[in-house]
């Protein structure tokens, strides 16, 4: 049986690092992307090191020649592609509508919902020439929550639930899920805590620099094995559905991995 063929965004860090390592030891094949080479070598350098396949494409995930230099580099050095995550994504701008900046809005939709479009959309013809095609889309309660502040993030995320959804609804041979993974201790939550004072309410700022303050946020290798079963295991009859990541069936494909 071919080792699963993996393509994860946002790998260098966070919960990106913490999926493609478990991925790894759980015997796929991974093309790794994120905006730094240095940091994707470590990831890479990592799996090697532990006898993985893995191999780098760095480069900005909105930016059509990156979708299909991943598609690319997945078919040159693994022989095709069976599931993409679409990990990567920004927080910034945390501003209020009235006083936001629309240059930073664009980008954070670059980010957040046009690259995970462009590289599902350069890989469709190749998934659906796998047996067990994947797309999973890492999205936030935030898609679901409405906080002062986030206009941009909480927006972007429930497209990225939608595109889910008609992705599922167009694709019957590819499984397609949006992930709620928790709130994790990552980059973006401390870019919460400096830039939310001000900005969203008070008591809601504080409850993120709490959750920091009484190591109350989750360390990313726990939401990981969760995106890594699904990635894996994800029975088609769920497709289309936004999951979180602790619901019970979920947990019971973490368990595998």
């Amino acid at each position: 049986m071919t080792a699963p063929r993996i393509i994860i965004t946002g790998a260098s860090r966070g919960l990106g690092r913490a999926t493609a390592l478990l991925l790894a030891q759980a015997g796929a094949s991974l093309v790794l992307n994120a905006r730094t080479a240095s940091a994707l070598e470590q990831v890479r350098d990592a799996i090697v090191r532990a006898g993985g396949r893995a191999s780098i494409m760095p480069g900005p995930i909105d930016a059509p020649a990156t979708a299909e230099q991943l598609v690319a580099a997945a078919l040159t050095d693994f022989g095709g592609i069976d599931v993409i995550i679409n990990n990567a994504a920004v927080l910034l701008p945390v501003a209020r509508i009235a006083e936001s900046d629309v240059r930073q809005w664009q980008q954070l939709y670059q980010v957040n919902v046009v690259g995970p479009y462009l590289l599902t959309r350069a890989a469709l013809p190749h998934l659906r020439q796998s047996a067990n095609a994947r797309v999973i889309n890492i999205s936030s309660g935030a898609a679901l929550s409405p906080m002062p502040g986030w206009s941009a993030y909480c927006s972007s995320k429930a497209a990225l639930n939608m595109f889910t959804a008609v992705l599922a609804a167009e694709e019957p041979a590819v499984t397609a899920l949006a992930l709620r993974p928790g709130v994790i201790d990552t980059a973006m939550q401390q870019t919460l805590r400096a830039h939310g004072a001000g900005v969203m309410p008070p008591n809601q700022h504080q409850h993120f620099l709490d959750l920091h303050r009484q190591g109350q946020l989750m360390p990313p290798e726990i939401p990981a094995r969760a995106v890594a079963g699904l990635a894996l295991y994800a029975p088609r009859a769920w497709s289309g559905r936004f999951i979180q990541w602790q619901a019970d069936e979920v947990q019971a494909l973490a368990a595998r991995i």
